[in-house]
């Protein structure tokens, strides 16, 4: 393998950082689809069939586009040309920006979404309308966390 820059080396070990989140993300979702498989067959636990199809393809379409990250992370990594070029797409400031904008907008979509599910969710259900609540607090509370933390980092 070539020489790489300093950069290049940087961004090599920001794909291995990620490489290493995406297995554990894998180990986690097969967890997962593990104790559905176990509960449903070998301790009755009744859960409707479509749930049970619907979760099972959930995990596993996770967990298959997690594999494909990580292989198609590592096939840059041990490429010099293409670590290069992918960490000037990565990092150039355009991009940067476009994806911390689209970022913003989702978050606040996802509070504008379950401030509505949790309001609506009061007249249908209580479960609905707690669960939509519980969410938007988990929401706040980790944005205050992340952004107290990195207002302390940067």
């Amino acid at each position: 393998m070539e020489k790489l820059s300093k950069a290049d080396r940087d961004y090599r070990e920001k794909l291995k950082k990620k490489n290493r989140n995406c297995l554990v993300s894998i180990v986690f979702l097969l967890i997962c689809a593990g104790i559905l498989f176990v509960g449903t067959n070998w301790y009755d636990l009744k859960i409707d069939d479509h749930a049970l199809g619907f979760l099972t393809g959930f995990f596993s379409s996770i967990c298959l586009a997690f594999i494909v990250v990580v292989f198609r992370n590592h096939r840059i990594m041990n490429n010099p040309k293409l670590l290069k070029a992918q960490r000037i797409a990565r990092m150039d400031e355009r991009n940067l920006e476009i994806a911390s904008k689209t970022i913003q907008f989702s978050a606040y979509m996802m509070v504008i979404v379950l401030v509505i599910l949790s309001t609506v969710g009061s007249f249908i259900s209580r479960i609905l309308m707690l669960t939509a609540t519980g969410l938007l607090y988990v929401f706040l509370i980790s944005f205050l966390i992340s952004y107290l933390y990195y207002k302390r980092k940067l």
